[in-house]
């Protein structure tokens, strides 16, 4: 299929295609015979100074679902659950945060390629480059409570965004599922021992943290019949919270982890004074991030003391998802509901260790497998603001446009190595390497045209790589 030709062109304010058949996104309007320069021009500032107001925004989720978190998990193919014992923990499943016994700071790089194509021609993602901190602090408590507590923390943070979200129009090319590597990523856990009490069980608690962006931007004319604008933006924390468990029983180690729903919204009002003629007040509203509810089980096993083997199931509750764009007015119709469904991973993984002396050296290798939650690209039925169907008067047939929000299902291949050194002073330095390639499966959707059918196939690849180096005390 060619892009941007057929039924797939969007529509021109008449709702013929536009002759040239380019891929056109923006907010397309028709201004009225006799409308003035100073409302178009109102129109063209109030854009731009929307645009720039959006890019910014701070949210906090999502990249350790996509590529994973620290320097051992990500090598394993996202597996931890059971086993995870250091910061890595804050993310994989809080519980395994009582099994440090030093205090450790973890420092790290990483980097993700998005090689990505559509009907033979390349549209990749951004890459994604990033640094990541990790700290374990067992609490000195004595008595009972000795051995007992241990916080972590975990960062990730982009080099060179704070966000990366694009908020389109349904009609134009999207990765909702692969488009969320691009944000900060803020972690925090607390892991309690209780196998004083409960032999071989553990439990943890934690939370991602995110931040919801809520503003007003005032437009308005001066004496000198200039547009001037005040922006006032806030943040609002909220938490998503992380809890688990864990319970070792022999060379057998089971966990369970749920992580909630973590999402940063964006809500700002757009407010006209002094103007030559009345405009409503506008309401952008977006979704910036999103992760969808997730439980993740886990079963490890030590074959001997060299051999470790894990098995993982995670599943994800992507039907609760309702798309990035929002309503901006009271009477504006709302894209398409994106119909995505629920999904199971299922993830494996062996790490082999070898000790010689002070250094212990790791092999690690995974598979997993990720579904694709993305129904096909289609022509999908527009929506009232009130959710419901919205229906042409005229002809009483659901009124259709282009839906293209693309995914496929990711077979992931994934390999590291780690090395342990204890020094002559007792401290470890540690140094952990993986790489990953995540494989999209080709998928083929059979687009409905004007003519007949059409066809729209994808494919492509992730390359991802990434170390961290750390002391433990």
């Amino acid at each position: 299929m060619n892009l941007g030709a057929g039924s797939w062109a969007p529509a021109d304010g008449n709702g013929a295609a536009p002759a040239d058949g380019v891929e056109r996104s923006g907010a397309r309007t028709r201004a009225a015979s006799g409308a003035s320069g100073t409302v178009l021009g109102f129109w063209a500032c109030l854009t731009v100074l929307a645009m720039i107001t959006l890019s910014p925004t701070p949210a906090l989720a999502s990249p350790p679902d996509l590529l994973g978190f620290g320097g051992r998990s990500p090598g394993m193919a996202g597996t931890g659950v059971s086993f995870a014992d250091d910061y890595e923990a804050v993310y994989q499943n809080p519980a395994g945060l009582s099994r440090a016994q030093h205090s450790g700071l973890s420092l790290g790089l990483h980097g993700a390629a998005f090689e990505l194509s559509i009907d033979g021609s390349r549209r990749p993602l951004e890459g994604s480059q990033a640094s990541t901190i990790g700290l374990t602090l067992p609490l000195p408590f004595g008595g009972a409570l000795q051995d007992v507590f241990v916080l972590g923390t975990g960062f990730f943070t982009p080099l060179n965004v704070v966000l990366r979200n694009d908020v389109l129009f349904p009609e134009n090319i999207q990765w909702p599922v692969l488009n969320r590597a691009q944000a900060v990523t803020i972690m925090m856990g607390l892991g309690i021992n209780l196998s004083r009490w409960i032999p071989g069980f553990r439990l943890g608690i934690g939370a991602a943290a995110l931040a919801d962006t809520q503003g007003r931007l005032l437009v308005q004319l001066d004496d000198g019949d200039r547009f001037v604008s005040q922006t006032e933006t806030q943040l609002l924390a909220s938490f998503s919270p992380i809890a688990g468990v864990n319970l070792d029983v022999g060379k057998l180690s089971l966990g369970l982890v749920y992580r909630a729903e973590a999402r940063a919204d964006i809500s700002l009002n757009i407010v006209t004074e002094n103007l030559p003629v009345s405009l409503p007040m506008i309401t952008i509203k977006a979704l910036a991030q999103y992760d969808p509810h997730t439980v993740s089980a886990e079963a490890s096993y030590h074959v001997t003391d060299e051999w470790l083997v894990a098995a993982n199931l995670t599943y994800r509750r992507w039907s609760a998802w309702t798309g990035y764009a929002g309503a901006s007015t009271a009477s504006s119709f709302l894209p398409p509901a994106p119909g995505f469904h629920d999904t199971i991973s299922p993830r494996i993984s062996a790490e082999w260790t070898t000790q010689r002396h002070r250094t212990r050296a790791s092999l690690r290798a995974g598979y997993a497998y990720e579904p694709s939650p993305a129904p096909a690209a289609r022509m999908a039925v527009q929506r009232n603001p009130d959710g419901t169907p919205r229906i042409d008067r005229d002809t009483g047939a659901p009124v259709l446009i282009p839906l293209r929000l693309l995914d496929s299902s990711r077979h992931l291949f994934t390999a590291g190595v780690g090395f342990d050194y204890e020094t002559s002073f007792g401290a470890h330095l540690v140094f952990d390497l993986y790489g990953q390639l995540q494989r999209l499966n080709h998928r083929t959707m059979d687009i409905p045209a004007a003519e007949g059918t059409s066809n729209m196939t994808i494919k492509g690849f992730i390359p991802a790589f990434g170390w961290t180096g750390g002391l433990e005390w």
